[in-house]
């Protein structure tokens, strides 16, 4: 699994006007995470992976968390409601919604480690340019301190990681790979 993680976030318009647009794609943001984090996890549940899966489920509590206290600081305001489509990050999903494309059956916890560090990057990157883009003073002070936050998650996972052996270079070969009965 030696894909680059570190996707480049499409570009998008992150200059919000209001706060409240600001706190709603804050909090789809982060419930779009939990929600594909759980998707993996079960994923890794069908294939008997179970640590990787433990580890997905793990992830999605602490984006559902996090999700959370997005919902707590938007408490008491009129959030839009927006279509999946009306996002504004640029892309079908949310920045920090980890790649399905590279889930791989034998992926061990250091690959989801490495998925999960990407997304974090990205969710800095985004809530950084909301900082630098936007032209109300309290969407750039909180999408900076959303930024400070994500950087935070990127080096728990770097400690995570430091603690995990890399995996070896043929870590995916399986001698009986699943298929599809003929």
């Amino acid at each position: 699994m030696n894909q680059d993680y570190q996707e480049k976030s499409p570009s998008r318009s992150a200059a919000f006007d209001t706060t409240e647009e600001f706190l709603a794609h804050a909090v789809a943001l982060e419930s779009e995470v939990a929600d594909r984090y759980e998707t993996m996890a079960h994923a890794m549940e069908v294939h008997n992976n179970t640590a990787v899966a433990e580890l997905f489920h793990r992830l999605a509590q602490a984006s559902e968390k996090h999700a959370e206290e997005m919902r707590k600081r938007a408490h008491g305001r009129a959030l839009p409601k927006m279509a999946p489509w009306e996002y504004r990050w640029g892309d079908s999903a949310a920045p920090e919604s980890p790649a399905m494309r590279h889930m791989h059956y034998l992926m061990t916890p250091y690959h989801a480690l490495e998925l999960a560090r990407a997304a974090e990057l990205r969710a800095q990157g985004y809530y950084a340019d909301v900082a630098a883009q936007s032209t109300n003073p309290d969407v750039r002070a909180m999408a900076a301190e959303f930024a400070d936050e994500e950087a935070e998650h990127v080096d728990l996972i770097n400690v995570w990681m430091s603690r995990l052996p890399e995996p070896e270079p043929d870590w995916d070969y399986d001698p009986d790979p699943p298929g599809m009965p003929e």
